[in-house]
């Protein structure tokens, strides 16, 4: 087994390895096939540099699980992509893993931890897990970080603490990139290992943007607001064939449209419209990637009628054709 510096007992009590489960290693990465909750998928895990991995996952859970574990003191970044979730921590706080957010966690050594999976959840999600060392000699200043951090950095000290944020268009590309990435071999890892760094880096300017509450994107809205908002990105998600329109959402959340538009993009930095298109062309893709149907079809699949208004769009949103896609992948 690849020496990943996690709980060795909590890894194989949370993907049961031993006895059926199956699973592959190579000299950096362990692919492991989870067997709570009737689960099909997997994670992977992906040794990039010492004390910097990266967690892959593609699960749907057909049946409501709670799994318990343990693990290090590292600081992780969590990219929900898809689906969502819930974890105890023993305390009062909500700790819902929520779609298409940016999850901090950093907590003592042993703190035991329960994860919440609902029956029917599609999770697609990327985990960079940083130990301090690694951290500590890359960054020559961490006085902008939140102070939990900077302490977690520069000593070690790991206190518990979390944070959940909306990802931006250039976190969401990054961690969606990579989760989608056709290359093989040792051209994927370092393909990995770019996006890896780039989606840290991306991350921790937007710890130091949100440092202050004045600073948070959803500073100055209510809960209730939020969760709204949030709902809006999840039916644009759900419904990316045909998307809903600006007066069908605000009705849906009892909003005006313009406090709607405005909302979205003070919460996630982009218009309601960038996003659904991006949501639909990146289901093209991984169509395009992994399945045999024609343009034609991929286009109706995702709300075209024309194949040849599907081609520009995606020429418009990746800069190739769907045909050259296609082809590169196919020859990749």
């Amino acid at each position: 087994m690849v020496d990943l510096h996690l709980d060795p007992a909590a890894l194989n009590n949370y993907y049961a390895i031993a006895g059926a489960a199956k699973f592959s290693t190579d000299e950096c990465s362990v692919r492991l096939f989870p067997k709570f909750g009737e689960a099909d998928g997997f994670r992977e895990l992906i040794r990039l540099a010492p004390g910097f991995y990266i967690i892959l996952g593609d699960i749907l859970c057909r049946r409501e699980a709670y799994v318990s574990m343990k693990s290090d003191s590292s600081l992780k970044f969590h990219y929900r992509l898809e689906g969502s979730s819930a974890f105890d921590l023993s305390d009062d706080k909500d700790n819902e893993v929520k779609n298409h957010t940016l999850g901090l966690l950093l907590h003592p050594e042993g703190l035991l931890k329960q994860e919440h999976y609902r029956a029917g959840e599609h999770e697609r999600s990327v985990t960079l897990i940083c130990e301090a060392p690694f951290l500590k000699s890359r960054l020559l200043n961490v006085s902008n970080l939140p102070e939990a951090l900077r302490r977690f950095i520069l000593n070690g000290d790991a206190t518990l603490y979390r944070d959940n944020l909306p990802m931006n268009l250039d976190i969401s590309a990054a961690a969606s990139s990579i989760l989608s990435c056709g290359l093989s071999g040792m051209l994927r890892r370092i393909f990995i290992e770019g996006k890896a760094l780039e989606l840290l880096s991306l991350s921790l300017q937007a710890c130091i943007d949100v440092s202050s509450s004045e600073n948070r994107p959803e500073h100055g809205m209510s809960k209730r607001e939020i969760e709204r908002t949030h709902r809006v990105r999840s039916l644009l998600q759900e419904n990316y064939a045909n998307p809903p329109t600006i007066s069908q959402l605000a009705r849906e959340i009892g909003v005006n449209e313009a406090k709607l538009m405005h909302d979205y993009k003070q919460i996630f930095g982009q218009t309601i419209f960038v996003f659904a298109q991006s949501v639909r062309m990146d289901v093209a893709k991984e169509m395009l990637e992994h399945g045999d149907k024609s343009l034609t079809e991929i286009a109706l699949e995702i709300g075209y009628d024309y194949s040849s208004n599907f081609a520009t769009a995606f020429k418009r949103h990746f800069g190739v054709t769907p045909s050259a896609a296609r082809a590169a992948f196919r020859n990749s």
